[in-house]
């Protein structure tokens, strides 16, 4: 096994939503910092002060408003973005802001599988710690690999050491939805833990809230208000003896953006496979809030890296996998919601 395999350390959880309720998690104490949505709409949503409804930008509404706050994902080399639109043309064909939603497509241009041009954008922003909600839905089929995820501004320390964060990701023709943290490995120890529970509604071909609530101590993770998955800081950590443990155990203390795109490429077993020429990929996205209160001693908000050609965070994701499959004890909970 290589060492670059060794050093790979991935939590997963699977969840298959049991119920369409669109749910809020609890927000008390903090404040929004940042909506996709107009202040009009976010207004008749929630109970907002004149300052919070100023951090309300309307970005969702055209391709000028979108690109304020938001910047085109670069094509490089990896799975998720080697197909990306370059060209204006390009990238008006794919990213399509329209009455508030950002719909995301994949399309072929020439009627070939080779022939695709994928969407994704990068906020230039980045937030340290908070509540992230983002509301959307996409249609499984061949190829499709749709996701909602975080990189850390700081990427020094290359992938998987400086972290990465899955809010969701959708894998082929599955229903099933994934959020998964990677990091630095624990020791050279893979772990991780898979959690699947059967359902009336897709979680991937419906509308659902995938939520991440992020602190100095733990990420958790919620699909319409119900936590699926959380990962916490070792509170035990030997730092005297291991003075890198705590970077390699929680890389996340530190400003991440938010990354969504409409990508393809996987299966549900994790191998690429060509993409569908006949088909039209979507992620529909219809809001991106973030939420964030005063515990933290540091800047929230830091400008996030322009993007690069540097993309190695998700080309050895497969290799990723394969180590854990050793490692994870897994828990089927067939016609059981997570609690």
């Amino acid at each position: 096994m290589s060492e670059r395999r060794k050093s790979m350390m991935v939590l997963t959880i699977v969840v298959l939503c049991a119920t369409q309720a669109f749910a809020q998690i609890n927000v008390r104490g903090y404040r929004l910092v940042y909506s996709s949505e107009t202040a009009e709409r976010a207004a008749s949503l929630l109970d907002l002060d004149e300052e919070a409804l100023a951090n309300c930008t309307g970005d969702f509404v055209d391709r000028e408003s979108l690109e304020r706050h938001w910047r085109y994902s670069p094509k490089a080399t990896s799975t998720w973005n080697k197909r990306m639109g370059t060209t204006d043309e390009e990238r008006a064909r794919v990213h399509r802001p329209q009455e508030g939603h950002l719909h995301m497509l994949a399309v072929s241009t020439d009627g070939t599988a080779d022939g695709f041009v994928t969407s994704g954008v990068e906020m230039k922003q980045g937030y340290r710690y908070g509540i992230f909600e983002v509301k959307a839905k996409c249609l499984p089929h061949q190829s499709n690999f749709p996701a909602v995820w975080m990189m850390p501004v700081d990427q020094s320390d290359g992938w998987p050491n400086c972290g990465e964060i899955d809010i969701m990701e959708q894998i082929g023709t599955s229903s099933t939805v994934w959020s998964t943290v990677h990091l630095g490995a624990r020791y050279d120890k893979p772990v991780g833990k898979t959690y699947t529970y059967s359902g009336n509604l897709s979680a991937s071909s419906d509308w659902h809230v995938y939520s991440l609530r992020w602190d100095k101590l733990s990420l958790t993770f919620y699909c319409d208000g119900r936590q699926v998955f959380r990962y916490a800081k070792d509170a035990t950590l030997d730092l005297a003896a291991h003075p890198d443990y705590e970077k390699w155990q929680f890389p996340y203390n530190k400003a991440y953006y938010i990354i969504l795109d409409q990508a393809l490429g996987m299966n549900t077993w994790w191998d690429s496979e060509a993409p569908d020429p006949s088909f039209t990929y979507e992620m529909d996205v219809e809001y991106v809030r973030i939420w964030q209160n005063s515990d933290s001693d540091e800047p929230d908000i830091v400008s996030s890296p322009t993007p690069s050609a540097s993309d190695g965070h998700r080309k050895v994701w497969r290799d990723g996998r394969l180590v854990i499959r050793k490692g994870y004890e897994e828990y089927t909970l067939a016609g059981t919601r997570l609690k």
